[in-house]
């Protein structure tokens, strides 16, 4: 109350102004109702609510002003008071129906059944009237770059009852306020647009009445931030291991339980991941087929390791059923890992005569050749372990480039279509 008035000034007021001899709240509170009325729309956002990905319903805290100019709701202030301001009981003066459309059919669809309501008027007739509720709508939803996934989220006021000869709809401004927004801790809010549009071809009748409704847009954008550190990254981490499993011999009894171990942590791991990716097959996410790749991965590593410990058993190997490429790799190996030990592997060599150096102390020749024919049996000689360690040695690198190429990838295909987006 202003400083001054009493309450006999506001009835007073009031029933100057709902006087039924001058106030019909059913028309239009214009003298001349020949032109339309001109009415001004300003949204504001308050906070994200929920969002749900799987049903696509999103509830938001907004609150609006639609302001107009009643010609009939004027008075002289020094008649009562000095009072210039007024706020007006509901249900007493003209305000346009307004009708939220993407409002689920189970709720009341008008705005005026939901959430707080106000309405202010000026000694000159300027009314603002401000409603603040919580509203609900479904958006249409992109899960392909998840956890970077984008939103986009609309809400429609039609003005109903009201053609666009009668009531005409301004916008001061072509965004959404924000000033009052509550952060949220999963998503962003960005690229806030109001329109006003006319009503599509299913709102009209017989083609000749439509009428104006304004369109609230915006875009939810995920705050990738937790989903990365708690389940991508440990993921990804988890899986480089599959490259360790190269560095356990696999005679030391522990490379197989290694593998199956880091098997069952990446399966569980996952599991987790998927629990937390939106369902949605139209738009299948990147992500998960990149944990699909994972899954293989992981799946090859422990096959990988089977295989391995059962060469690595194996005492000789015909070397024919060796390829050349792979061969030459073990000779190789062979010469540059056995030539430091040459004295106990020769000791270990049943089938050649070594000769003892006192007596061919005179036969440098015969030595030298000994000593030859001693290597070519020590390097030549292929066992299971020797080839196991080379083909190991070429799995560590494929796995390295395998799952490398596997983050570049994802990671490329989702800055490219977030820069498109």
């Amino acid at each position: 109350m202003a400083y001054g008035q009493t309450y006999t000034d506001m009835n007073d007021l009031l029933g100057h102004l709902f006087n039924e001899t001058r106030y019909n709240k059913l028309l239009r509170p214009i003298h001349n109702q020949s032109v339309p009325l001109q009415a001004d729309f300003t949204a504001y956002l308050l906070s994200v609510e929920r969002f749900d990905i799987s049903t696509r319903e999103a509830v938001i805290t907004a609150y609006y002003d639609i302001s107009w100019r009643d010609e009939y709701l004027t008075w002289d202030p020094s008649e009562y008071g000095g009072q210039e301001i007024l706020q007006l009981p509901e249900g007493k003066f003209w305000m346009p129906d307004i009708v939220l459309t993407l409002q689920p059919v189970s709720t009341e669809t008008s705005v005026y059944f939901n959430g707080a309501f106000a309405a202010w008027v000026t000694y000159k007739g300027d009314l603002t009237l401000i409603q603040i509720g919580t509203y609900q709508t479904r958006c249409k939803v992109d899960t392909t770059l998840y956890p970077f996934d984008i939103h986009q989220c609309n809400f429609q006021f039609i003005m109903l009852s009201h053609r666009v000869e009668d009531l005409k709809i301004r916008l001061p401004t072509k965004a959404v306020d924000t000033d009052l927004l509550r952060k949220n801790g999963e998503w962003y809010i960005e690229d806030t647009n109001v329109t006003v549009v006319v009503t599509p071809t299913g709102f009209k009748i017989k083609g000749y009445i439509s009428t104006d409704m304004v369109d609230v847009s915006f875009t939810l954008r995920r705050r990738p931030t937790f989903i990365i550190n708690n389940i991508y990254v440990p993921i990804i981490l988890m899986s480089s291991l599959n490259i360790a499993t190269c560095y356990v011999r696999p005679d030391s009894g522990e490379r197989l339980s290694f593998a199956v171990t880091l098997y069952l942590s990446l399966v569980f791991a996952t599991t987790a991941a998927i629990e937390s990716i939106p369902n949605n097959s139209l738009k299948m996410p990147y992500m998960s087929y990149e944990i699909l790749m994972i899954n293989f991965i992981n799946t090859i590593g422990v096959a990988w390791s089977i295989f391995i410990v059962r060469l690595s058993n194996i005492k000789n190997i015909d070397e024919k059923k060796i390829p050349n490429f792979l061969l030459k790799m073990v000779r190789k190996r062979n010469k540059l890992t056995r030539s430091f030990t040459m004295e106990t592997d020769v000791e270990s060599v049943g089938s050649v005569d070594l000769p003892k150096y006192d007596d061919v102390k005179g036969n440098d020749e015969k030595c030298e050749k000994d000593a030859d024919s001693i290597k070519s049996v020590i390097w030549n000689d292929v066992t299971g372990h020797d080839l196991a360690e080379v083909v190991d040695n070429i799995y560590f690198w494929l796995m390295f480039i395998a799952i490398f190429a596997l983050l570049i990838s994802f990671a490329a295909i989702v800055v490219v279509q977030w820069a498109r987006s």
